[in-house]
């Protein structure tokens, strides 16, 4: 008939774009799904001092970008780059966040691919799904940080990783793009190379009918190219360590309990012991069903970080959970595998049922955590208000007010809204992010009638100068000064001194 020519074409695609078209569903409904839930009211919460830098340093020139990260920060200077981009259209809260929601969709649409490939389609879908849903995705899907964005860039590893060993010989390529995937994300945050160590783990334990010796050989001189694309970022971010990270405590035995806490929302026992029980069924799936090198991957990628930074930890603190944000990729897998299976076993072969079980329990699970997800998404949830602060002082500032921040070099962590601190008088008192010497400022707080003090404490509260505590004291010793007004924006505190007036 004449109008087999159109229907031949489409029966021609059984081949890789009929895979791709039969497939594109279960990866992208995961994917729009976590975008969706991280843009849901993502311009409410308030920035907090980290976001503040990412605003502040990304919204300046590129010689203040290289200023700034050669001095504290190198670590975060890829992701400053990115945000001198994001920032040319706006400095919004919905503007520099949208980065993170995107690449947590990324990170659930790459789930979804990965899971199909190890176990099932429908096992990605929901691994995805899961992800999308939980508390912690929304969190960092909503911050002007690049947790969220190693996340992506971990699946995206574990992708390239996995296509890698699938292969029957070793395929220069897709080494070659793990290898770059992996000194891209150690340019992001250095503590994702921690996931080299797992995936040593998941290379050593896959299955090959043959090549095994050269599949880990690849893998190891991959890696090696991983870790000399980084090792520049090595040696600056070593020199700035003890201001880096000098802040973190030695994690104690609750640690992993708090971290489920925090995957789930706080307080969230029974999600967490759901959780839990969804893992393990899902890694003795992989197991009983001879899955193993699904398991090979997924379960070192959940366990190895999380277990070498706490141990480091014990002699030199480097451990935060938001550092291991990438390893809830793999919990999320292995809830898929479960979830998927238990589906299937409780349909008695009816499919519509299995995917009415699976769906039920989704949304169960959307439920459970709306408490958590409203609380995160909450005007005052971050652990800095900063835009309560900016509202005080554009409600009480008088133009050409001094202000003093103390520490001096930490200015970016408070002033993301700098409309607020246009208005007020920043050399005063300071030159730029430097100290004044105490006869320069003496007399410089003698020609001052109103004074806002900024105080951005360090984490420990231990002031790497003594010029801070020292300018502090002079301020408050000053009899020509009151402090008339003192609050705390989470661990920003505005103070405002007014000089003393003939009978005050």
């Amino acid at each position: 008939m004449a109008s087999t020519g159109t229907q031949s074409t489409t029966i021609a695609l059984p081949g890789s774009a009929g895979r791709l078209a039969a497939a594109w569903p279960d990866l992208v409904i995961p994917g729009v799904v976590t975008l969706c839930a991280c843009m849901w009211r993502i311009g409410v919460p308030s920035y907090w001092r980290d976001e503040s830098v990412s605003v502040v340093v990304g919204h300046s020139g590129l010689g203040t970008i290289a200023s700034f990260t050669s001095r504290i920060d190198a670590v975060h200077g890829l992701y400053y780059l990115l945000m001198h981009l994001v920032t040319g259209l706006g400095t919004s809260e919905v503007i520099t966040r949208t980065p993170s929601a995107v690449a947590s969709g990324l990170a659930a649409l790459g789930i979804a691919a990965v899971g199909r490939r190890l176990y099932s389609p429908k096992a990605g879908l929901y691994g995805g799904l899961l992800y999308g849903l939980l508390p912690i995705t929304s969190r960092y899907g909503q911050e002007a940080r690049q947790y969220a964005l190693v996340s992506a860039g971990a699946v995206l590893a574990a992708y390239f990783l996995l296509r890698a060993l699938e292969d029957a010989r070793p395929q220069i390529r897709w080494y070659a793009a793990y290898a770059g995937t992996m000194g891209l994300l150690g340019w992001l945050h250095l503590y994702a190379l921690f996931l080299l160590p797992a995936h040593a783990v998941t290379a050593g334990l896959w299955r090959h009918p043959q090549w095994r010796r050269r599949h880990r050989a690849s893998w190891g001189l991959a890696a090696l190219a991983a870790m000399v694309l980084v090792s520049p970022l090595v040696v600056v971010a070593h020199g700035q360590e003890a201001a880096q990270v000098s802040w973190l405590q030695r994690p104690g035995p609750r640690a992993l309990y708090d971290l489920g806490l925090w995957v789930t929302g706080d307080g969230h026992v029974l999600l967490l012991l759901a959780v839990v029980v969804a893992v393990v069924v899902g890694t003795a799936l992989l197991l009983a069903r001879d899955h193993r090198n699904a398991a090979a991957l997924t379960v070192p990628w959940m366990c190895v970080p999380f277990t070498l930074v706490w141990s480091v930890s014990q002699v030199h603190p480097v451990y935060h959970p938001r550092y291991i944000l990438y390893s809830v990729c793999a919990l999320a897998l292995l809830g898929g595998v479960a979830l998927d299976t238990a589906a299937v076993r409780l349909s008695a072969g009816r499919p519509w049922l299995a995917v009415a079980s699976a769906v039920t329990v989704l949304v169960v699970l959307a439920l459970a955590t709306l408490p958590a997800q409203f609380a995160e998404r909450g005007p005052r949830s971050r652990p800095d208000d900063l835009r309560s602060l900016a509202a005080t002082l554009r409600q009480h500032s008088h133009p050409g007010d001094a202000v003093l921040y103390l520490p001096a070099d930490r200015r970016a962590f408070a002033t993301a809204y700098a409309g607020a601190f246009a208005r007020l008088n920043a050399t005063a008192l300071q030159d730029h992010e430097t100290n004044l010497q105490p006869g320069s400022f003496r007399s410089a707080l003698a020609t001052e009638s109103r004074v806002w003090l900024v105080q951005i404490p360090p984490h420990d509260h231990r002031y790497r100068s003594a010029a801070s505590p020292r300018d502090l004291a002079i301020l408050k010793n000053d009899k020509g000064f009151r402090a008339t007004d003192s609050r705390w924006f989470g661990s920003v505190k505005l103070t405002l001194y007014v000089r003393r007036t003939a009978g005050s």
